[in-house]
């Protein structure tokens, strides 16, 4: 077995050996010099697969990019007139590539402490690229076609980036990489016009070879089951223009291939048969409007444009194995260094969905959700899904509050943030200006804050919060269940919030149905709510008795104007339907009251302050 050390230093000569080979590639076709160098290359890369072909996770990747730089040697030797193209697009990304993955494995991965500080180098380099000068770029994006396999859908991908693509001005740089396809993906390629080619002869799942290539301002990675429309890339570029706080756009698609709620409805069929009638849609879809524009916590990065000098920082963690929350470590990762996340609903593409996946990923996907949420947690010290903040059907009651220029909003624990975009999201639909502001109790949410609010404030509980606001507020609301709330006397601190209203003021607050099918569920099997915890986690939860708390509302002498809106899932249902028969009715409820109580996941309570 080779030390570390030769191995390293064998990957040193072969990057200098690739820089220097591209230098000569200039000239032409490799002379005597070059082609003695391309053999001591090739038998680096021979002695690098054989050093490394038991080797599992990261180190695989080493032996899979040696077998491809002997394969693109082997491509010189067949073609010496490609010499310049394999060295450029080939050979010096793939050994580069070998050099950073062993420095990866064999440094940061030697311990925890190392990894931990790799991590936090990672994210200061983040924060400092808010405050980095404007470097210059030959182009202003580069797009990324990754190919592996299914050369049905790579057409359809290309022709479509080709169609509505406009290469005429120059600023647009097209890559293409087959990744280890064997059905005339890699041929295909080679006869696009304005492409750049990239060939790995041995798929390897995950590459980055090609971030060695790029040459534009943002990065665009666009994978073969995604089809270009009208205006597509000039919409994602008039967004990432439009503040240098924004470090990543993407469109919105068809809502069945996509979840985090970035999809809509679509009026054709998921086929090859129906893109005519899918251009049709999208060349009407797509209309430039930014108030359609939506800040995100987390984005699911089906097709994405991002700025290209962070493309390397925000790549996969590799202890995310299987391919799972890679999405969410990515967005953390951006919102807690500040950086904004942006969905296009002005801007349509379609989304195949799952094409360049293998099947055998696809079947391994829902042991790989429960690892790598495991993962997740250990990594950031809190749950992917848990702290999203989010509450669907918040939509439909948007007509408590008129969202008018000039607003101050306080969002109460908004974790990760997702009901406070929505709420920022809905103040640009309006065209208004708005000025947030965030309380944390859990200080493990304090990172979380930046990238949206103008204003943080660490409390211990809500008394402590309403001392420290010295502003009123128009719009009062949180990112978490009432119960979740650093409470003390319910009604005392409703009052004190309901104090903080500006007049004509909205208090609007998340409320948990702990009768519900699904909380009694949960509670029934484990004992607990429905909680994220590792097997050696003790949590606690308290309960807010809803119906208690609306009688003393209504007889409140401040707080009596308020209004309900209930949210039942469909998923909810059927275990909804399987409990009924276990309800015991008390003598002041009905069975049609208790019935529905199962039905009823939660409801949005919101309190109002008259106006002067």
């Amino acid at each position: 077995m080779m030390e570390q050390e030769q191995l390293r230093g064998l990957l040193d000569i072969s990057v200098e050996a690739a820089d220097y080979l591209l230098e000569k590639s200039a000239s032409g076709a490799p002379d005597e010099e070059t082609r003695e160098l391309l053999d001591n290359l090739r038998q680096i890369a021979a002695l690098v697969e054989t050093e490394m072909q038991a080797a599992e996770g990261g180190l695989r990747q080493i032996y899979l990019y040696a077998k491809n730089v002997q394969a693109s040697l082997d491509d010189i030797d067949a073609r010496p007139e490609r010499f310049a193209r394999i060295i450029c697009m080939e050979i010096r990304p793939f050994v580069r590539e070998m050099q950073q993955l062993w420095a990866f494995q064999t440094d940061v991965l030697a311990s925890g402490e190392h990894i931990a500080a790799y991590r936090r180098n990672v994210m200061e380099q983040m924060e400092a690229l808010h405050d980095a000068p404007q470097e210059e770029y030959p182009y202003e994006v580069s797009i990324v076609l990754l190919g592996y396999n299914k050369l049905e859908y790579t057409k359809c991908a290309a022709e479509s980036i080709l169609a509505h693509t406009d290469f005429s001005r120059g600023n647009v740089e097209l890559i293409v990489l087959n990744n280890g396809s064997d059905d005339g993906t890699r041929e295909y390629f080679e006869q696009l016009p304005h492409a750049k080619v990239m060939n790995l002869k041995h798929n390897i799942l995950g590459t980055y070879a090609y971030t060695h290539v790029v040459t534009g301002k943002y990065f665009l990675g666009f994978s073969n089951d995604v089809v270009a429309t009208p205006h597509w890339l000039d919409h994602l570029l008039a967004c990432m223009k439009s503040d240098a706080r924004i470090a990543m756009a993407v469109p919105t698609c068809n809502e069945g291939s996509i979840s985090n709620l970035q999809g809509v409805p679509i009026p054709y069929r998921n086929t090859f048969e129906d893109m005519e009638k899918m251009q049709v849609f999208a060349a009407d879809f797509n209309r430039l409007n930014p108030r359609l524009w939506e800040d995100r916590s987390q984005l699911m990065t089906f097709l994405a444009i991002m700025r290209s000098d962070m493309i390397r920082l925000i790549a996969a963690d590799p202890v995310f194995t299987k391919a799972e929350f890679v999405d969410d470590d990515m967005s953390t990762a951006l919102r807690r260094t500040g950086w904004r996340q942006v969905l296009l609903k002005d801007t349509f593409m379609h989304h195949f969905g799952g094409v360049t996946l293998s099947a055998d990923r696809v079947r391994e996907k829902g042991n790989a959700l429960d690892a790598m949420r495991r993962v997740y947690y250990d990594k950031w010290g809190v749950d992917a899904w848990d702290s999203r903040g989010c509450f669907p059907g918040v939509e439909n009651i948007w007509d408590w509050h008129a969202f008018a220029a000039g607003e101050r909003v306080l969002m109460l624990e908004p974790r990760f943030g997702d009901l406070a975009c929505q709420i920022y999201n809905r103040y640009r639909m309006e065209s208004a200006a708005v000025h947030m502001t965030a309380a944390v109790f859990d200080e493990r949410y304090l990172p979380d804050t930046d990238y949206l609010f103008d204003a943080t404030i660490a409390a211990d509980s809500i008394g402590d919060a309403a001392a420290r606001c010295a502003a009123a507020y128009d719009l009062i609301s949180a990112g978490c269940y009432l119960d979740e709330l650093p409470l003390g006397d319910v009604i005392a601190n409703l009052e004190q919030l309901y104090g903080l209203l500006a007049p004509g003021g909205l208090l609007l607050l998340p409320v948990r149905n702990p009768g519900s099918a699904y909380e009694l569920s949960h509670l029934m099997n484990t004992g607990m709510r429905a909680v994220y915890m590792c097997p050696d986690e003790v949590k606690r939860f308290s309960s807010i008795a809803y119906k208690n708390l609306l009688a003393a509302l209504h007889a409140h002498p401040q707080l009596h104007s308020y209004r309900t809106y209930s949210i039942m899932f469909e998923a909810d249902q059927p275990l909804a339907e399987k409990l009924k028969p276990l309800l015991e009715l008390q003598h002041d409820v009905s069975r049609e009251e208790a019935e529905l109580s199962l039905h009823v996941h939660m409801f949005f309570l919101g309190i109002s302050k008259p106006s002067v």
